[in-house]
């Protein structure tokens, strides 16, 4: 990151010509109103949001008023409660587009989604810890897994943050702590499974996606309800897993670290070329 980039330093204007302008106050508190509602799903009061952004409540007023004229946010006015507003939709679907490792990964998706007949995620993890489900490819199975795209996770949800563990980022809040070997086990095999930890039955498998510097930027997660995804079927699709993890690292001009595994005899996945 150059001097430029850095948020709060002088900064180079479109003349070229040095400015020594700090940040915005009102788009950060625009971001921590809409970081409040990401988390409130049922909305919030003014009064609420205004004690949960440290905000005077007439600066909170007049920022809402003029979020809901924008479209960022939405007023019942029966209910009183504000939330999220429909052209976060419109936003949200063309980040998501424009991510190279969401691009990269969806041919990749559907084929796994395809070949196992089971629900597939792409989880991103985010700046303060959390991680959210930002893709999915339904499952063809007759009983559907819930978790939709937006659906967020805790630092210690289950499998996900294992894997955050044993590929740790640099500048990424602190994370739960598991055992050396459970870690070690991970990074040998290159991917990690769960059975019935994040509710009774539902059962998940994933792999590390991992960036220019050699960190996680994704994960990709089959997901299967009791049978539908068992031990031996893991075993069965790993080489498949460790595969795809690969290609869109490599796609996406990712650095795979040196002790991620290769599958013997790597498997053609005849997907994501062309």
């Amino acid at each position: 990151m150059t001097k430029a980039e850095v948020p709060g330093s002088s900064a180079t204007d479109e003349r070229g010509e040095q400015s020594s302008e700090q940040l915005v106050p009102a788009i950060s508190r625009a971001t921590r109103v809409l970081e409040t509602l990401v988390q409130q799903s049922t909305g919030a009061t003014l009064t609420e949001l205004a004690k949960r952004c440290a905000l005077a409540k007439s600066t909170a007023s007049v920022l809402l008023r003029t979020m809901v004229v924008e479209g960022l946010v939405v007023y019942d006015q029966e209910t009183r409660r504000y939330n999220l507003g429909p052209l976060l939709v419109e936003f949200g679907v063309a980040a998501i587009a424009r991510t190279s490792a969401v691009a990269a990964s969806r041919t990749y998706m559907e084929w796994l989604a395809e070949r196992t007949e089971l629900a597939c995620l792409a989880i991103q993890p985010m700046p303060d810890g959390h991680f959210t489900a930002i893709a999915k490819i339904e499952s063809r199975k007759a009983v559907k897994v819930t978790i939709e795209v937006g659906s967020r996770f805790g630092r210690d949800t289950p499998l996900i943050s294992r894997l955050a563990a044993a590929w740790p980022s640099r500048g990424r809040p602190e994370l739960v702590e598991y055992p050396a070997d459970e870690l070690d086990e991970l990074r040998a095999q290159g991917y990690g499974a769960v059975y019935g930890e994040y509710r009774p039955e539902l059962n998940v498998v994933g792999v590390p996606v991992f960036d220019r510097d050699g960190e996680p930027c994704l994960f990709i997660a089959l997901l299967g309800i009791g049978d539908d995804l068992t031990a031996d079927g893991v075993a069965g699709i790993a080489d498949y897993l460790v595969t795809v993890s690969r290609e869109i690292s490599s796609h996406i001009g990712g650095r795979i670290p040196a002790d991620y595994p290769t599958p013997v005899g790597a498997p053609d996945l005849g997907a994501g070329r062309g």
